[in-house]
Formats: structure tokens, C-alpha cells, sequence
């Protein structure tokens, strides 16, 4: 009986139903608490696991319910805790296992993809990339006595997110609490885990010597825009390289020297603009060590796709509730930040499943934004008629293998006009505006108009 509600589930809501069943194998509660147990230093497990918290927040980050205390009330006779625990045990996560949630979970799901054999985009052929990019979570309420009386608006934190734009998947992320910390600082945790073979595409917040350097150093490569302020002493002559649908591209040998004299050789990759950016910059230098092979036409491409990132956290913020302003304490806010990546990462393995059946070009226009809301409002109706321990039990225990055919089977059911995004035309100019009232009757403008 309960597969033939979720065959009903399947038709009806089709990409639901295929984020349930990879978040049961992904994130099941034995998981999440194996992923807490494994990692964390100083909070104990206690009456309250892990699971639990994060299977009741993430309601909250997918729209499910409209707050964590929203959530609570309708789990806590299942819970047996306060709320103050649950805000408790919040406040008290620790940042290695948030952490450690997105890139072990990330890695699964990276399985999964594999598995359904969707053929990876090349950023840059032949090459491994990923992009780094940073995330400052917005303000929160003045929920805390020690941010009560200040006007400055209390920032809970920030992180350093690794995208894999040939999966589309972020990888990892750094979180850090002080919302007033230079990324730079951050940029220290990311060495320690650098392989060998990877290109990082990465803004001018990330030019400097420290990280290039290290990044060289690991048998990796860096297509980095320059900062002003990075010291470069040019090679030669500035020579014309090619043309891009954005500007005209030049390239020129340069070397870089730090404090200690340490020389760091390199290519600078100058693109002249067709069309000046959002902050008035009609040139952009980008710097990489990646071989002469690679064109720079190809590596002013490659760096465009630091975009990509940009558009993740658009659509975050836009679909999911992952900066919710009412967990004030920073270890609360960035789970809940976290959440919202994992879950980016599942409606991208939905995404990947739709392109095996119905085929790249149509799975590229899915809209984040419908499938989350399909998501959100089917999800409660979903969880009271098949409980999440049948999700587990029916999906936990598959490999791989077994996951990508069972969501292969469920994509065939997406209706693609369901979720097509709608593109908008080009911004309109501000008109002149007249008048000096503080405000307007808009039936007397249109009676005026219709005249």
C-alpha cells in the first residue's frame, strides 16, 4: 500500500519525491550522526542527536515550515525536548562538523552523479576546476542581550564555498563565525587541503602571494583576477591573443616576487572589454600558471565561470531558507547555511537524473526556484502519509548504483513545462519621475491614463 502511494507521489510530484529518496540515502539520520560522532571535539551527543536537530531544521531551509520554532511544534512530542534545547544544541555545533556535513555528503552525491553517467561540462578540457568563492550570511535579529542595544546590524558569520562547476556541486565550504574576518584569513584553511591537478578559478579578494604560491607549490593552478595592489613586473611586450564574445584578449609573460624574494613566474591574460562591468571596469587581468597550452582566450573563458558560483548563491537565496534571521547565534546561523548547500547539492543530483531521460539541454532550463517550491509544499503531506523512517528503510540501505536507477525510474514522470524557468527581458530605463506628494492614488493614475 505505501508504494503505491509513493508511485501516486511519483506522478504527481515527481522531483519531491526523487529529493526524499536521495536525502534518505545521503542524509539519514545514521549517517548524521555518525558524521557528528566522528567529528566533533567537544559537544556531546547527549538525549538530543544530531539528526534530529538537523532533520528539524532543514524544514525551515526548504521552506517546509516557516520558522525552526514552527518546525519544533510540530515534532516535539517525537523530540521529548525543549525548544531550548534544540537552540541549545544549535548554538553549541561545531564548525569542523558543519563543515564536514557538506563535503562528506557532497561526496556521495558526486557518486550518484557518476553513476547515472551524465557527462561532466568541460570548464577547461583536460582539466579538473573548481571555484572559490565567499559568502557572507546577512543579519540576523537582536535575539541576544549582547545585541540588543547596538545599531549596527549583527552579523552571524560568513564562509569560503568550493563549487565544482563540471558537476555543479559545492564541494566543500570554510565556515567562519566573525562576520568582520578578511576572507584572506579564511584562505589559510583551504591550503591544508589542496591536491595536486586542480585548476582554482577565484576572484581578486584571493590574489595573493601566500595562496598562488602554495597553489604552484601543490602541482595545481590558479586562474586568479589580479588585485591592485598584487606587485607584478611585466615580461615582454603586451600581444594580442584573440577575441571573446565579452572584449578583445592580450597576454604577457610576468613574474611576481614576495617579502623573501621568493619569485613566482606566470601569465597575465589582460581582456579589454566590450561593455564596462557593474563596477566600471573596462579591463580585467586575470593571472594563471596553467601552460601555454591552454590559450588565454580559453583562460579568460575559464574565468567567466567564476560566475557560476554567484548565480548558486542567487538561487539560494532566492529557493531555500538557508540564512534564517532569526538564529542568532553564528554556529546555528552557518548549519542552517549549510543546509541550504546540502540541499543545492540534491536538487542538482535531481537535476543530473531529469538530463539522463529527458536530455541536457532541457534539464539546463529547470528552475531551482519551482523545483525547492514543489519541494516545500509537498514535503509535509508527504512526511504524514509515508514517515521518514519507510523513506530510510526503502532507500537508505541502496548503493549507489541502485539510487541513480531509482531516480532514473522517477524522473521519467517530470513534466519539464512544470518546472521551465522564465527568463525576463532586458531592464527597462527609469523614466524621469514628476510630482513631489509622498504618495499617489494608482486607480486616479489609471483613470488619468484611460482618459
Amino acid at each position: 500500500m505505501l508504494r503505491e502511494l509513493l508511485s501516486r507521489f511519483t506522478d504527481q510530484a515527481p522531483v519531491a519525491t526523487m529529493v526524499h529518496a536521495t536525502l534518505a540515502n545521503t542524509l539519514s539520520d545514521a549517517e548524521l550522526d555518525s558524521i557528528f560522532r566522528e567529528t566533533a571535539c567537544e559537544q556531546r551527543e547527549g538525549e538530543l542527536l544530531f539528526s534530529s536537530v538537523v532533520s528539524l531544521l532543514h524544514l525551515a531551509v526548504l521552506k517546509s515550515k516557516p520558522s525552526l520554532h514552527a518546525a519544533y511544534q510540530s515534532r516535539h512530542e517525537q523530540l521529548g525536548v525543549s525548544v531550548k534545547s534544540v537552540y541549545d544544541k544549535l548554538a553549541g555545533t561545531e564548525l569542523r562538523v558543519t563543515r564536514e556535513l557538506v563535503r562528506r555528503t557532497s561526496l556521495k552525491m558526486r557518486a550518484v552523479i557518476e553513476a547515472l553517467g551524465v557527462e561532466k561540462r568541460e570548464i577547461i578540457p583536460g582539466y579538473e576546476t573548481r571555484v572559490l568563492d565567499g559568502s557572507h550570511l546577512r543579519a540576523t535579529e537582536r535575539r541576544l542581550d549582547v545585541q540588543r542595544m547596538i545599531n549596527g546590524a549583527p552579523l552571524p558569520g560568513q564562509a569560503l564555498v568550493v563549487l565544482d562547476p563540471q558537476r555543479m556541486l559545492i564541494e566543500d565550504m570554510f565556515p567562519c563565525e566573525c562576520g568582520h574576518t578578511q576572507e584572506r584569513l579564511i584562505l589559510q584553511q583551504m591550503i591544508e587541503v589542496l591536491e595536486p591537478g586542480v585548476v582554482w578559478i577565484a576572484d581578486r579578494n584571493f590574489c595573493t602571494s601566500l595562496w598562488l604560491q602554495e597553489v604552484a607549490l601543490n602541482q595545481s593552478w590558479f586562474v586568479n583576477r589580479r588585485h591592485a595592489s598584487f606587485n607584478l613586473t611585466p615580461i615582454g611586450e603586451l600581444q594580442k591573443a584573440g577575441t571573446t564574445t565579452t572584449g578583445t584578449v592580450y597576454e604577457q609573460r610576468a613574474v611576481h616576487k614576495d617579502g623573501q624574494g621568493t619569485e613566482l613566474k606566470m601569465r597575465m591574460i589582460v581582456l579589454e572589454l566590450n561593455e564596462k562591468t557593474g563596477d566600471g571596469d573596462s579591463r580585467i587581468e586575470v593571472l594563471t600558471n596553467l601552460p601555454a597550452e591552454v590559450s588565454a582566450t580559453a583562460v579568460a573563458e575559464a574565468y567567466r565561470n567564476r560566475w557560476t558560483i554567484e548565480g548558486v548563491f542567487g538561487e539560494l537565496t532566492l529557493s531555500l531558507n538557508g540564512e534564517i534571521n532569526t538564529l542568532a547565534y553564528p554556529p546555528a546561523a552557518i548549519l542552517a547555511y549549510a543546509l541550504a548547500l546540502v540541499s543545492y547539492n540534491v536538487l542538482t543530483v535531481v537535476r543530473s537524473a531529469v538530463s539522463v531521460v529527458h536530455g541536457a539541454a532541457q534539464a539546463s532550463e529547470m528552475s531551482t526556484y519551482y523545483m525547492a517550491d514543489e519541494v516545500a509544499s509537498v514535503s509535509l503531506g508527504m512526511q504524514i502519509v509515508l514517515p521518514l523512517n519507510w523513506w530510510q528503510k526503502e532507500f537508505g540501505h541502496l548503493n549507489v548504483e541502485e539510487l541513480a536507477e531509482s531516480l532514473k525510474r522517477m524522473a521519467r514522470h517530470v513534466e519539464m513545462r512544470k518546472y521551465q524557468k522564465h527568463r525576463r527581458g532586458p531592464k527597462k530605463p527609469k523614466p524621469k519621475r514628476t510630482g513631489s506628494y509622498q504618495h499617489v492614488s494608482t486607480q486616479k493614475l489609471l483613470n488619468k491614463h484611460n482618459r
